[in-house]
């Protein structure tokens, strides 16, 4: 798939986001052509936000790389802009998930395993919005310290 193919999906599932009911609770950038910084708060938490960046090689065909950025600085090194949730790991900066390509890049097997192999069907942007919210909602321990 083409790059500007890939744009030209995510485009589509970006603006298909935004009509969403889901989306009064985040703040969604497109920061590039295959990127998108999503600033969202634990429902537990409010006054804690975190601003996941999304970016794609191939969309929606493989998981995007998750990383968080420190909105201050806009840098993705620093274990402190990440939430501590389910298989996220700040002082590594990546999540052993299979929704992330980092997760995919630890869990090679991942791939092809039925069970945990990425599913490219449907608005997989939603999808992820949707997973990391979750996360936050039900398993935030705290931001990374």
């Amino acid at each position: 798939m083409s790059d500007d193919l890939s744009a030209l999906n995510l485009e589509d599932d970006f603006e298909k986001v935004l009509t969403s009911e889901d989306a009064a609770r985040w703040v969604l950038k497109k920061a590039g052509p295959l990127e998108i910084w999503a600033s969202m708060s634990p429902v537990s938490a409010t006054q804690e936000v975190f601003q996941a960046r999304l970016l794609w090689d191939i969309y929606p065909g493989q998981a995007s790389s998750l990383k968080f950025r420190d909105p201050v600085t806009g840098r993705l090194d620093m274990p402190t802009a990440w939430p501590l949730v389910r298989g996220f790991r700040p002082q590594s900066l990546d999540a052993c998930v299979n929704w992330c390509l980092e997760g995919f890049g630890l869990h090679p097997e991942w791939k092809t395993d039925p069970q945990y192999a990425w599913d490219p069907r449907g608005n997989v942007f939603l999808k992820v919005l949707r997973i990391l919210q979750d996360e936050l909602d039900h398993h935030f321990q705290g931001r990374y310290r």
